[in-house]
């Protein structure tokens, strides 16, 4: 089984997390930034973690790279 985790330095203390019958946030769950929509940015797809307890979080592209090591790659053939 695949397992992801956080870079050192990374705070849990500091997620925002969403109550499981909430909507979905516009907001990275870890520095507050706006999250794009679809019409900002049709290439955008958010990390998005769960607990145990059906709360979400959802991660901005900046803090994807920074704590959790994925980065973006442009897909040539749409440039």
């Amino acid at each position: 089984m695949a397992s992801i985790a956080p870079r050192p330095g990374f705070d849990w203390m500091l997620v925002q997390w969403g109550g499981p019958d909430e909507p979905r946030t516009e907001h990275c769950s870890y520095c507050g930034d706006p999250l794009p929509d679809e019409d900002e940015d049709a290439g955008f797809v958010p990390l998005m973690i769960w607990n145990a307890e059906g709360w979400c979080a959802e991660f901005c592209d900046a803090c994807q790279e920074k704590w959790w090591g994925i980065e973006r790659i442009e897909d040539a053939s749409t440039e």
